[in-house]
């Protein structure tokens, strides 16, 4: 095979490459794409829309939507609450050092949300801010929060027997001190705020963020 026909050879291979890419859309193969990222994360087959559901409030309780935080980025979800002894630190400790060891993390925005509007309002930036300084805090008025923390499979609710101590409006000794049983989980959404992939548990930072890198790289 002389040079001449070699170069012929490789430009035919070169366009019928071109041409299957922009064929297929340009897109990953979803199988493949789901076993490079387990058991970190969990992708979606199709990304669910729920962007309508994410209505939040900030600190000073105005009005936000996630979009006006997120500014186009991946968004990044975790629920929580700032009183949470233990279970938030940890899991906003190693949602920050995941952060740090991504190659796109310009391309990630990570907001906390409290299920414990009643006691958050106002430190949510602040509390968020303690592990990252890019992170930002949002809630929503309890009704509201129920409803996104639906719409998006999350658990929380404050502990039985705590519970029934608040609604005894005779107890004044319980005043703020109850905790909050929620699920611990980590919500990603592509940048148009449609939810594309679960963290799975348990949570290892490292694969977490070879997990992100691939899917933010494989999925505009």
């Amino acid at each position: 095979m002389n040079k001449t026909t070699q170069i012929s050879l490789l430009l035919v291979v070169t366009i019928a490459a071109i041409a299957t890419f922009f064929y297929a859309g340009g897109k990953p193969n979803m199988q493949d794409l789901k076993k490079s990222v387990a058991p970190a994360a969990s992708l979606y087959p199709e990304a669910k829309s729920v962007s309508e559901k994410l209505n939040f409030i900030n600190d000073g309780s105005i009005a936000t939507h996630l979009s006006d935080v997120s500014q186009g980025k991946w968004v990044l979800l975790y629920f929580g609450y700032t009183s949470c002894p233990d279970v938030c630190p940890i899991d906003l400790s190693k949602i920050n050092l995941t952060y740090q060891l991504m190659e796109n993390q310009k391309k990630l925005q990570v907001v906390f949300i409290s299920v414990d509007p009643m006691r958050d309002i106002g430190k949510l930036d602040q509390f968020a801010g303690a592990f990252n300084p890019t992170f930002l805090g949002l809630t929503a008025h309890q009704d509201e929060l129920m409803s996104i923390s639906s719409s998006l499979g999350v658990y929380h609710e404050v502990v039985g027997s705590q519970k029934l101590a608040l609604e005894d409006h005779s107890n004044h000794d319980h005043g703020d001190h109850y905790d909050i049983d929620h699920t611990s989980s980590y919500l990603l959404f592509n940048p148009e705020l449609k939810l594309t992939a679960l963290l799975t548990s348990p949570h290892e930072p490292l694969a977490m963020a070879k997990a992100i890198d691939i899917i933010i790289e494989n999925l505009r």
